[in-house]
Parts: C-alpha cells; sequence; structure tokens
C-alpha cells in the first residue's frame, strides 16, 4: 500500500544526504585547498572601514605570501587583544630581522592599530567584497536559523509523503471498490 511513498521518501533522504556531503566537501575541503585559508569567508563586523567596507559585508579571503602584500592592501589579522579577525588596510610595512612587519589602520579610523602585525598575525588577505550577504550568513549560521531550515525541509517531506500515502490510499481503495 505505502511502497512507492516508501520509496519516494528514500530517494528524498538519499538526494538531501547526497546534497549535504556536496555542499560540506565544497565549503569545508575544496575551498580552503582553493583559498589556503580553513575560512576563506570573512564577514565585516565593524565601521572601522567604512566607507570602503560596510558592517555585513562579506569577503573573500584568501592566503597571500606576506612578502607580496603591499601597502594598501587589505588583509585579515589576529590580535592579542581580540578574539575575532581584524580586517584593516596596511599602511605601511618595515623589514625586521624576521621578516616584514605590517602597520595597519581602518579607513574610518584617526590613528593606526597599535603596534604591528607579523606574518604568523596575517590569517589572508581581502580580495573580494559582497555587500550585505555577509549579515544574512550570520543569522543563517544561528541556532535558531538552523532549526528553523531543518523543519522546513522535513515539513516539506512529511508533507509530500503524506500527500503521496493519501494518493496511494485513495487508489486501493478504489481497486478494492472495483473489485466488490
Amino acid at each position: 500500500m505505502t511502497d512507492s511513498a516508501n520509496k519516494w521518501l528514500g530517494k528524498e533522504l538519499i538526494v538531501l544526504a547526497a546534497l549535504f556531503i556536496v555542499f560540506l566537501l565544497f565549503f569545508k575541503v575544496a575551498l580552503p585547498l582553493l583559498t589556503g585559508v580553513e575560512s576563506p569567508f570573512t564577514v565585516v563586523t565593524s565601521g572601522s572601514m567604512r566607507p570602503t567596507l560596510e558592517v555585513g559585508d562579506l569577503l573573500i579571503v584568501i592566503k597571500e605570501d606576506p612578502y607580496r602584500l603591499k601597502v594598501g592592501d587589505i588583509i585579515v589579522f589576529r590580535v592579542p587583544w581580540s578574539s575575532s579577525l581584524i580586517v584593516h588596510r596596511i599602511v605601511r610595512i618595515a623589514m625586521s630581522p624576521n621578516g616584514p612587519i605590517f602597520f595597519t589602520k581602518g579607513d574610518n579610523n584617526l590613528v593606526m592599530d597599535p603596534g604591528y602585525r607579523t606574518m604568523d598575525d596575517i590569517y589572508g588577505k581581502a580580495i573580494f567584497r559582497i555587500p550585505y550577504v555577509g549579515g544574512i550568513l550570520e543569522i543563517l549560521q544561528s541556532l535558531p536559523a538552523k532549526v528553523a531550515i531543518v523543519g522546513i525541509i522535513v515539513g516539506i517531506l512529511l508533507y509530500e509523503y503524506s500527500q503521496r500515502m493519501n494518493v496511494e490510499i485513495g487508489e486501493d481503495s478504489n481497486e478494492d471498490q472495483m473489485e466488490l
């Protein structure tokens, strides 16, 4: 009675699992290999780079050889006083015995950042900006959004499954009535 509905549900679950695996492989393996950084996407979270970058912009970041960085490049880096990555522009480069050191500043800030960045501090170089998309992605990464997305997918699957079950039950009833 429900054999074709069960087959349909099984196929849909396999397709969803395959899409999820492809999604994970793309974002967790392929993109990091292509860009050289663990997570090639960074969301701008402060107004320190206005008007060049706005809060909520999504940046695509690549690993760059520190010796190839130049004044004017926008880099993403770590600092000891923040758990978040910082996005600022290189305003000066000096050489030290351990390699180049980078002085940075947000375009909207009046003064340079304290201290300097070493090669080890630099996460990557911003190469592309997608306006406002980062804010949407930040929301989608929240637990309520993830639960809502999964709920919608499960709801659609259950609705379609129940529709198929009703069609099959209706067909079986018609066949039983024809036999009488």
